[in-house]
């Protein structure tokens, strides 16, 4: 056989050897890319990882060859076309491979991020920066119908960009999260095409959340209680010893910024513990529908102090405050505002003296004194307020947001302001030389209501500031300290 012939064979089977090896090759390259060589990782979805579920690529066989060697690659495609240099992909279940991986697991745990119950109820997502995103968000009743609360996503055609939102959910049930990620074709040896992730969870009711303020308490305090995620409908009831009290509803979750299922509210409750309550031990119980809770609260005893006030009887005005018309008037219209329990709650933050003190100015009784007048023991008894001494004309401010209950003169307190902060709980102010409020208005914090004077039985110039609760005085003082007990559960 001539060398002729001897130079064809081998070119021959070269050719054949390249042929059966680049098919071995390609063939080993077209087996070996498959879904999991996707370009994506796992999103952030409530604190947990999503693995996509399903989606379809386009994968770039050779790598980078297409860039290094361009006319090399580029004679290729001509000959075996774009479909022959690429490789489309379908991501699919595969034993629990493409589905929901709670954080700190494995995929294929589970399908499901599960309950969604710990408060607030803020729905959080944040998708990677590889891929452009859509995003949408759908609540299921219970009847099955769906409601489509959320949509979102978007992205500039440029470049993709990472998406990270929230969405407050307001209802308990089934939802179904879904987000669609794109990956545009950036060069002929990038992959291309969308993923598609989905996770279902469940929003369950909040628990009712029962809260004790102090349980330690002086003479002229008050007992705060707070109950959380109360259903709507149900009003909370209480039991106690102490004193009179209702639970105001209020704003629900006005102390958060975060938004919680609809159907709940929550409620406020405030126990006086009169200056004259007896030390020991008190129980309180409350109800609230299927709910019960218990407390025991201690009253301790608070040393208060004694004064002999001397007043001069035979100053007219003095006299006659104290007539029996006096005495009457004010039965008739101060008396009958201790039994208002208004189930709103105006006020909010810390009660403030309702006179600004300057340096000549001082209390000139505290609450809870034992006072008797010109040494007579006879007219022996409890301040039920605190008087602060201060020159004519001094602003006298709204204590707290409320409504104005009476707003007059009267012989005996002289022009006297009452204002309902809602509960139970009011502020009286006594003795002004005028007012500057009517009776229904919506008082703020700070707000002029009057000017010190020395009206009704009286004989300095003073502010006789009176706080109660119901039938009992409480100690205005402990309302000024943000660790007063009125403010311990709130």
């Amino acid at each position: 056989m001539s060398k002729k012939y001897i130079v064809i064979i081998i070119i021959v089977i070269a050719l054949a050897g390249a042929v059966v090896g680049g098919n071995y090759w390609y063939n080993s390259e077209y087996e070996n890319t498959d879904a999991r060589d996707l370009p994506v990782i796992p999103i952030n979805v409530a604190n947990q990882h999503v693995i996509p579920i399903s989606g379809e690529f386009t994968m770039p066989l050779f790598g980078n060859a297409q860039v290094r060697y361009p006319m090399i690659m580029g004679a290729l495609r001509s000959i075996l076309g774009d479909d022959r240099l690429e490789k489309q992909l379908e991501c699919v279940p595969d034993d629990g491979l493409w589905l929901t991986a709670p954080e700190g697991g494995e995929p294929g745990d589970g399908a499901e991020l599960g309950l969604l119950g710990e408060i607030p109820y803020v729905f959080e997502f944040d998708l990677p920066d590889t891929m452009y995103w859509s995003a949408k968000l759908v609540y299921i009743d219970d009847t099955g119908a769906e409601a489509l609360i959320y949509v979102g996503g978007g992205a500039k055609q440029d470049e993709p960009h990472g998406y990270v939102d929230s969405v407050a959910l307001l209802k308990s049930g089934e939802y179904y999260f879904t987000a669609e990620g794109t990956l545009h074709k950036s060069g002929p040896d990038t992959p291309s095409g969308i993923v598609i992730y989905e996770a279902g969870f469940s929003l369950k009711n909040p628990d009712p959340v029962f809260t004790i303020g102090r349980t330690e308490l002086a003479q002229g305090d008050i007992l705060s209680l707070k109950l959380e995620n109360i259903p709507e409908g149900i009003v909370p009831e209480l039991e106690s010893e102490l004193g009179p009290a209702i639970f105001t509803q209020g704003v629900p979750y006005e102390e958060t910024t975060n938004l919680y299922p609809q159907g709940f509210t929550n409620w406020y409750a405030m126990i006086p513990v009169s200056n004259s309550r007896k030390v020991g031990e008190y129980p309180v119980a409350v109800n609230a529908g299927e709910l019960y809770f218990e407390t025991t609260v201690t009253v301790e005893e608070y040393e208060f102090d004694f004064q002999n006030m001397i007043i001069d009887m035979s100053v007219p005005s003095v006299a006659s405050s104290v007539t029996g018309d006096a005495i009457a008037e004010f039965r008739e219209k101060v008396i009958p505002l201790f039994s208002v329990f208004t189930e709103e709650r105006y006020w909010s933050g810390v009660f403030i003296i309702p006179v600004e003190m300057g340096p000549e100015d001082f209390i000139s009784t505290e609450f809870g004194e034992i006072r008797i007048t010109n040494g007579n023991q006879s007219t022996r008894r409890s301040h039920l307020g605190m008087d602060i001494a201060a020159s004519t004309g001094t602003p006298v401010l709204a204590s707290g947001t409320g409504m104005v209950l009476l707003a007059e003169f009267l012989m005996n307190t002289g022009y006297t302001v009452v204002i309902d902060h809602g509960g139970g709980l009011i502020s009286i102010y006594y003795h002004m030389v005028g007012v500057d409020t009517t009776a229904g208005s919506l008082v703020e914090r700070g707000e002029l209501i009057g000017r010190v004077g020395s009206t009704g039985y009286s004989t300095g110039p003073h502010l006789h500031f009176e706080m109660r609760i119901g039938e009992q005085p409480i100690s205005p003082s402990m309302l000024f300290d943000p660790k007063a007990g009125l403010y311990s559960a709130k």
